[in-house]
């Protein structure tokens, strides 16, 4: 277990040494090193710009980490920007080893630069699609990549795939991500990607000066049934992916297997991953995938139309496509987000021999209700509410909004009894009652009086409000296998900032809604 002082926060490239630990074969030792991934930043140009981007061994997306149920997993991280960053594994249920989560100031600082971490976890009855990103500003949007647990003896609930594609929806920001999220942080939600991207390409729908992006082209045989493991790293936006002239299985979500159902088009949400079979069954030729964003329709705050195309082209189909039209899939509105509710009512567990049953006695009941809303900048008690420049946007659960800690990890202090000052542990189990609103329309508080904080709740362990086989991994040492790394004081320093000084950003209008990623 190798870690350095925490002294700087904030966002950044590393390099990545990925080890898989198996049982010890004859000539092969326990922890043999796979590779090396240098992180760091480069340039790109798409759209006529050139952009400073955050990449994995110069990839975008980032390299994807390939293992088998049951693998424990060793990944060392050295940070070589002047940013903090920390690497979360989106969706690992972390089975005492909750200092390796990587959340950023939760389980863990953020890694300072010139430092080294190192992320050890054991991934034990999970099988399917998730995904890694760093967890400290907005560099996942680029420091993403694909994580595949393969089932043992390779045996899987649906007939076997010849081929399994990573399909990495995401989006191309012009903008400096670091910078993007101090805006974010301001209280400023107006910045927009320029494009859709699937697995780094912007695709042909996008041109500089009437030259094409390139596409992401998908080469089949046909007769040939495919994986297709579809993540959506994109900020924000929900997204639809569909085929020409082909259907998909859906067989997986977020690392479980499902019961199967056919469909002609897949929605993904940010930060879900979603598994499909499809049958390369079409007439050899070339066919457009189209991934597009949707959006609530007005009067919600609207945002521009992102959209990328790639190709599905089949072996022995000729290089023009014999002269036709390559088909492209009809696709709902961008603000017709019903095919979403159906498609996700639609996703049920495949029944299993292991599964632990839902518990029928309850020993608690919590009740919490999402929202979206916005709180007076600094100690003021009473501003001026929608598109203003006193209040700042905010997501809420039961009207508390989580206000990031800047100078300690709350697993650290609640590890060592220090929690005082940091962090209380009355969230409301149901949401507040409604406050007075005032009739004046410049102190106007709104309909339910919302509180910035940090607050927590911790169920009784044993409890029907908690799975089984899940344990508060923070409350003793017994329960993890390595302690916390301190982290060293940061009360002078601003997690946003990559000197570790808080930087004042213009106030521009802001959109009074934003989008919550799962995890």
């Amino acid at each position: 277990w190798r870690s350095s002082p925490w002294r700087q926060p904030c966002s950044a490239p590393w390099s990545l040494r990925l080890w898989l630990r198996r049982p010890a074969v004859r000539g092969r030792s326990w922890n043999t090193p796979l590779s090396i991934y240098p992180v760091h930043e480069m340039n790109q140009t798409h759209l006529c710009n050139t952009t400073k981007i955050y990449v994995v061994n110069g990839q975008l997306p980032g390299p994807t980490i390939d293992i088998t149920d049951g693998d424990t997993v060793v990944v060392h991280v050295v940070n070589r920007l002047p940013h903090g960053l920390t690497i979360h594994w989106h969706g690992v249920r972390q089975m005492r080893s909750c200092w390796s989560d990587g959340a950023g100031f939760v389980t863990e600082c953020p890694i300072p630069p010139g430092g080294e971490h190192v992320y050890r976890f054991n991934v034990t009855g999970q099988v399917g699609t998730l995904w890694w990103h760093a967890h400290v500003t907005c560099l996942r949007a680029t420091v993403a990549g694909a994580f595949i647990i393969r089932p043992k003896g390779g045996r899987y609930p649906f007939p076997t795939p010849a081929k399994d594609v990573p399909i990495i929806i995401g989006e191309w920001w012009e903008l400096d991500l670091v910078e993007l999220d101090r805006r974010m942080h301001d209280g400023n939600f107006d910045d927009n990607p320029l494009s859709a991207t699937i697995n780094g390409k912007l695709g042909d729908l996008s041109n500089c000066s009437g030259k094409p992006e390139e596409s992401f082209v998908l080469d089949v045989v046909r007769g040939d049934t495919y994986l297709l493991r579809i993540v959506n790293t994109a900020l924000f936006s929900e997204y639809y992916f569909k085929v020409a002239g082909h259907t998909f299985t859906v067989v997986g979500a977020d690392g479980y297997y499902l019961t199967p159902y056919k469909t002609n088009m897949v929605t993904v949400a940010p930060g879900e991953a979603i598994d499909v079979l499809m049958a390369a069954d079409a007439p050899p030729a070339h066919y457009h995938m189209v991934a597009l964003a949707n959006q609530p329709p007005e009067p919600d705050p609207q945002i521009p139309g992102f959209m990328s195309r790639g190709l599905v082209r089949y072996a022995g189909s000729s290089h023009n496509n014999n002269g036709l039209p390559v088909p492209t899939p009809l696709m709902p509105s961008q603000h017709n987000t019903m095919p979403s509710y159906y498609f996700h009512s639609n996703l049920t567990g495949l029944a299993h021999p292991d599964r632990h049953r839902v518990p029928m006695h309850v020993d608690e009941r919590l009740f919490f209700t999402l929202g979206l809303g916005s709180i007076c900048r600094g100690t003021n008690k009473t501003c001026e509410r929608g598109r203003s420049p006193q209040t700042i946007v905010v997501a809420t659960m039961n009207n508390v909004s989580f206000r990031h800690p800047t100078n300690a990890s709350l697993l650290e202090r609640y590890y060592d009894g220090r929690t005082s000052g940091l962090y209380t542990e009355d969230l409301p189990t149901i949401r507040r009652t409604r406050t007075t609103t005032p009739t004046a329309p410049s102190s106007r508080r709104g309909r339910w009086r919302r509180r910035w904080s940090r607050r927590s709740r911790r169920p009784s362990y044993g409890g029907s409000g908690t799975t089984p086989r899940w344990r508060s991994c923070s409350s003793a040492r017994r329960c993890c296998r390595a302690t916390p790394t301190p982290c060293t004081s940061m009360a002078t320093t601003s997690w946003f900032s990559p000197r570790g000084s808080a930087t004042t950003i213009p106030r521009r209008t802001r959109r009074s809604s934003i989008t919550t990623t799962r995890g």
